[in-house]
């Protein structure tokens, strides 16, 4: 039987064994006891009046609770805690204004509901307390579920860009060996690519062990990735444009998140001898807004190699673990380009 399963059948037998318990409970009026010839024996009476009472305020109050568990779930977005606590007040409010008409409505002749408002104030404070209760918990372990979920992609994200890098520490030294054997000033251009090539690996393999790096280190990064990819190209044959905008970039960010746009735009936007062109430009000026957008150019199609690469499919479950509810992506196609709008809020509660 699945946990979904389970989780609802215990909410059944809670509402069962509570609105029994209550109903039971709190609509007696008498307690008799009588001792005939030592024996004692006992009668029990109960208030219709508060049975019909109790019984048609179960349904509302199962109301009111799931109302205020689905609010509380959404403390999971720290942004929004103002927001979420407003609305726990103002069903509060609302459920208690609903009471008060609904006695005075239908039940305020009836004699015992005039002895019960503290009661019944219990009763609500229970309900109260046991749904927001229910509700931080689902919330806890949502956020260790995507903790966990994330820690599992990266980790795989990880581990096929080693596979894809055919042990790294290899050609990261094989790098330097051939850096060492290049004649530099006959073949400046060589010796700068393989030194370049040398700095990614050194980026993947050796630094930034934590999942978050400084903004100024990724575009870095992207830029040394971009330009070993340009050299497949005569140089008028692409129009390469890095734009940045802004000097907040210390704030931090999710380490390689922007590389498979990058990688997209070179694998699928641009092909010899085609008027091709890959415009890259990143707003820091507000932080903790970090804005990043990439159009590349659609050349006729022809059948692309989709070895390697982590995929947007891949990033875009990454942003919803890493940024949830704190990024926005588009991604819009036409004939004549391919569009990426990435946005995201950087502030740090979020790299706890």
């Amino acid at each position: 039987m699945s946990k979904k399963w389970i989780e609802i059948g215990l909410n059944i037998l809670f509402w069962i064994f509570s609105s029994w318990l209550i109903i039971y409970s709190f609509s007696i009026t008498e307690h008799l006891v009588d001792i005939t010839d030592g024996i004692v024996s006992g009668n029990t009476e109960h208030s219709d009046d508060l049975i019909n009472f109790f019984g048609i305020g179960q349904p509302i109050f199962a109301l009111y609770f799931y109302i205020q568990f689905y609010f509380t779930q959404q403390f999971t977005d720290k942004s929004k805690f103002k927001s979420v606590l407003t609305k726990l007040i103002a069903g509060m409010a609302l459920f208690l204004g609903l009471y008060i008409i609904v006695v005075k409505l239908f039940f305020l002749g009836y004699i015992h509901i005039v002895w019960f408002p503290s009661l019944w104030y219990g009763i609500f404070i229970f309900y109260t307390t046991v749904a927001i209760a229910y509700g931080l918990i689902k919330a806890w372990s949502k956020m260790e579920v995507d903790k966990r979920n994330l820690e599992l992609i990266n980790n795989q994200t990880e581990l096929n860009l080693l596979r894809s890098q055919l042990h790294p520490h290899f050609l990261f030294n094989t790098m330097n060996n051939l850096l060492a054997m290049v004649d530099q000033d006959k073949n400046p251009k060589l010796a700068k690519s393989i030194d370049k090539l040398s700095g990614l690996l050194r980026y993947v393999v050796y630094e930034n062990k934590s999942d978050f790096v400084p903004v100024s280190k990724e575009i870095q990064f992207i830029q040394g990735f971009s330009e070993l990819h340009l050299l497949r190209f005569e140089d008028d044959e692409i129009d390469y444009k890095l734009n940045i905008k802004g000097s907040n970039d210390t704030q931090l960010i999710e380490k390689g998140i922007l590389l498979s746009f990058v990688e997209n735009a070179f694998k699928h936007g641009v092909q010899p001898e085609f008027n091709s062109f890959i415009h890259i430009d990143i707003d820091i000026t507000n932080s903790p807004k970090f804005i990043f957008e990439i159009k590349n150019s659609m050349p006729p199609k022809i059948d692309f190699d989709r070895i390697g690469g982590y995929g947007l499919k891949s990033t875009k479950e990454r942003l919803q673990l890493a940024y949830a509810k704190r990024h926005s992506l588009e991604i819009e196609e036409n004939q004549n380009s391919f569009n990426v709008t990435l946005i995201i809020n950087t502030d740090e509660g979020n790299n706890s």
